[in-house]
């Protein structure tokens, strides 16, 4: 299958009548399901070029920041940041954080943690979001890695040209944004400050959805945690949502086909998700998240560790918080540090 196709493409037909059996079964067919997301990119990804932008004492310890890229398919370079503890001994657990549709990498590793003015490239369009939250974790001792998504910011054209593009040859965006993720895992399984077995993963909006598909098809990936992002079910979606909201990274060519949210969920227990799905949420209805929960929560009952499957659905809309973020360091501290 080309590398940039559907993201699964068996959960239809991978049905038996012993629940654990179909989720193994599952689980075998994501890895098989799509070449390009399925292999690591292990060459790519080991040819970053990384350089150490200093030390910079903030709050409560200091960090380490560097300025990393790798070169990625269709000639394009993936920029990111990687921030660590400076004093730090050991390998520490890691996570990816991945901004959303207005923001990119320099967000994500502010000096200041809280919520802070922005303005999104290219426009004079000022809205107000949580920043500095990966460097946060970083302070908490973890290693984080920062991208800038391919479609968004500086990394143009966007997402909607792309995949205009893509599309009429056989791949989506989609499947391109997952294949730079997994090279972020790969190259942090290279790195001697990161426990390569306690990788996790964090995103709000555009990178909650990115998150959540990444995780599917890569179990390198220990936990991961989406804030938002319209995960849920896409059914719901088209029948209780706005249509408009998403753009078209987020539409997956032929994926109510094999299956929807919650059946690709409940093909990974046990491994640990957790769902940040604010009640107001416009780009995931509450219909979506009940689906969701029905269908995955099952299944990590009887894989028997409902606790691994965690879903908080506070008031309010689609946005981080400090209390998304307090939610993904606890569930982080629960699945990659707990020994």
């Amino acid at each position: 299958m080309n590398a940039h196709g559907s993201l699964r493409n068996s959960y239809a037909h991978c049905r038996t009548s012993n629940p654990g059996e179909r989720c193994r079964r599952a689980e075998g067919r994501v890895q098989s399901a799509n070449e390009g997301l399925r292999r690591p990119a292990q060459n790519s990804a080991g040819t970053a070029r990384c350089q150490t932008d200093g030390t910079q004492q903030q709050g409560r310890g200091r960090s380490i920041i560097e300025d990393v890229s790798w070169p990625s398919v269709d000639g394009e370079t993936v920029p990111a940041f990687l921030v660590r503890p400076a004093h730090a001994t050991g390998p520490l657990p890691a996570v990816i954080c991945l901004h959303g549709t207005s923001t990119n990498r320099e967000v994500n590793i502010a000096p200041k943690f809280g919520y802070s003015e922005w303005t999104r490239w290219g426009t004079d369009k000022k809205s107000t979001t949580l920043a500095g939250w990966a460097r946060e974790l970083s302070r908490r001792g973890y290693v984080t890695l920062s991208i800038t998504q391919r479609g968004l910011d500086n990394r143009q054209p966007d997402t909607e040209a792309r995949d205009k593009a893509l599309l009429v040859q056989g791949r989506n965006v989609m499947g391109a944004i997952i294949y730079e993720i997994r090279q972020a895992v790969t190259y942090l399984r290279q790195r001697p400050e990161v426990n390569a077995a306690k990788i996790g993963m964090t995103g709000i909006s555009f990178g909650g959805i990115t998150t959540f598909y990444t995780w599917l098809v890569d179990d390198r990936i220990a936990a991961a945690a989406p804030i938002c992002g319209g995960v849920g079910s896409v059914k719901e979606f088209i029948d209780h949502g706005s249509r408009g909201y998403h753009g078209i990274y987020w539409w997956v060519p032929d994926l109510l086909t094999k299956g929807d949210h919650g059946d690709f969920a409940a093909a990974m227990a046990p491994r640990p998700l957790m769902l940040w799905a604010p009640r107001n949420d416009i780009g995931m209805p509450n219909e979506g998240v009940d689906r969701f929960l029905d269908v995955a929560g099952p299944a990590y009952k009887r894989a028997g560790v409902p606790e691994h499957l965690v879903v908080h659905r506070p008031p309010g809309e689609h946005a981080m918080t400090i209390e998304s973020f307090e939610a993904v360091f606890q569930f982080f501290e629960r699945f990659l540090k707990a020994k």
